[in-house]
């Protein structure tokens, strides 16, 4: 019998499109959480989804390709990027169960300005990159170390100047040469692929209606649209790294994932859903 879950992302979008992109190569690492712990952490109007039990917090890494935004051609700038994101899953009072993001890191600077001003998501400029080698993938992200302000900032930032010859120097622990410790706010994930799995808890942690998020004073929701996944259990071989100190969640890597898969690809569609308060 079919999960209804799995047919979340297959509803009708009630607006056009505004991106539509190619995703590949995605992993998805996902901690249970009590509620009450990240309720304060959610855009107002949502609350943590329990889900088997569980709020669930996680990492998401993946490749977007061949970026539309409709009714133009794809677009070279923002055609192809990595993100690594650090997401909560989240509802609504209308029963949409969607993601609020905590951060996405990537080093596309027209995409982070655009999400910035258009979608209210918090997008933020780091060195993001992935590398797939068989069923083995894997991603490492790691935020310039002296591009400690805001997201705009950042972007401004980035959009100014090569990353300094010290900085690409910067070591494991975060250190320069010579220098004061700085957080590196990264993040580094390798797994290997296995067998397709299409349990139900599979399918409700990684099909979600849309994405909420605070744009200026209000929450919204934009709807996700892609066709059933069809995902693959992982095994974790290296997760690391201090980015989820930066968006309030310390502590989240300390343990592995309590859900770890990965999709090879799909497409997806974005468009306006409508404000929830």
């Amino acid at each position: 019998m079919t999960h209804p879950s799995r047919e979340r992302a297959s509803v009708p979008l009630v607006h056009r499109p505004v991106t539509v992109h190619a995703w590949e190569d995605v992993v998805f690492a996902h901690w249970r959480h009590e509620p009450a712990s990240l309720a304060q952490l959610v855009p107002r109007g949502t609350r943590p989804d329990v889900v088997d039990g569980s709020a669930w917090a996680g990492l998401t890494a993946y490749v977007f390709r061949e970026t539309r935004v409709p009714p133009f051609p794809p677009s070279g700038r923002l055609g192809s990027m990595t993100e690594v994101t650090i997401e909560i899953l989240t509802v609504d009072d209308h029963g949409r169960r969607g993601v609020a993001y905590r951060t996405v890191d990537t080093a596309n600077v027209p995409a982070i300005v655009a999400a910035h001003a258009l979608l209210g998501v918090p997008y933020t400029f780091a060195h993001a990159r992935g590398k797939r080698r068989g069923d083995a993938l894997r991603y490492r992200s790691v935020r310039h170390p002296e591009r400690s302000g805001g997201p705009l900032a950042r972007v401004r930032g980035a959009a100014g100047a090569r990353v300094s010859a010290a900085a690409q120097r910067v070591g494991a622990t975060g250190l320069l040469p010579g220098g004061p410790a700085h957080p590196r706010h990264g993040a580094s994930v390798r797994v290997v692929a296995g067998e397709v799995t299409d349990s139900p808890l599979a399918t409700e942690l990684t099909t979600r209606a849309g994405i909420h998020a605070r744009l200026l004073a209000q929450t919204v929701f934009w709807q996700r649209q892609h066709p059933p996944l069809t995902l693959r259990a992982a095994t974790l071989e290296r997760l690391e790294g201090d980015l989820p100190d930066a968006v309030g969640m310390s502590g989240l890597f300390d343990r592995a994932p309590d859900s770890l898969l990965v999709l090879d690809g799909t497409t997806v569609r974005y468009a306006w859903g409508d404000v929830v308060r």
